[in-house]
């Protein structure tokens, strides 16, 4: 009896002792079990995700790059809540379409009074940026054509005043769908055709025809 027993101790302790070979392919699992437990997926806060959807990212796999604008969006949106006074909100609201990117709102937002906000936006010529637009917009204008990115004002001189405008939210980030309507030609005759241009801080992000 003694003799049995000591031979079970025997091959638990070897059964603990021995090595898998790499080709039984079990130490390869093993290794991807291992790598899967020291790269495990990030995890973001609500927040975070909510932001990357806005931008049009997915929450998943998030570059440093992604996660650098949705910290700068972030940061827009905080300073944003900091706009007091009527006076605040309608300087931002009327300079928004000219601000290129959340860069440049976070430095003039960041500008604690309405009188340093004026200079910064004499200083960075914002104003001029409605009076000379760019060729590729001239262009567009001209065509009677949009873009992604085109400011509210340049759509208004290629398509004309919309039919009507459906705001989202406060109306100073001028988030917004404006509703164009016309008489196209088709082999049949003539139809009525409607377009939905869409608008986030005063610029085209999208738009469908009806």
């Amino acid at each position: 009896m003694k003799f049995w027993l000591l031979i079970s101790l025997l091959g638990l302790a070897g059964c603990a002792h021995m090595q898998r070979s790499a080709s039984s392919g079990y130490s390869g699992y093993q290794d991807e079990l291992q790598y899967a437990d020291s790269n495990p997926r990030p995890r973001y806060d609500r927040n975070t995700a909510k932001t990357a959807y806005e931008l049009g990212k997915d929450p998943s796999s998030l570059s440093a790059n992604d996660l650098t604008q949705i910290r700068d969006r972030q940061k827009v949106r905080d300073l944003e809540r900091t706009l007091g006074s009527r006076k605040e909100r309608e300087q931002y609201s009327k300079v928004l379409p000219w601000l290129r990117n959340d860069e440049e709102k976070a430095a003039f937002l960041s500008i604690p009074s309405v009188e340093g906000r004026q200079q910064w936006m004499n200083k960075q010529n914002i104003w001029s940026r409605s009076q000379a637009p760019k060729q590729e917009m001239k262009d567009l204008i001209e065509t009677q054509d949009i873009a992604v990115g085109m400011p509210q004002d340049y759509v208004r001189k290629s398509w004309g005043e919309p039919a009507s405008v459906e705001v989202s939210g406060n109306p100073i980030y001028k988030n917004e769908r404006w509703k164009y309507q016309r008489q196209v030609s088709t082999s049949q005759g003539f139809r009525q055709e409607t377009r939905m241009v869409y608008f986030e801080a005063g610029r085209v992000v999208g738009w469908e025809t009806e």
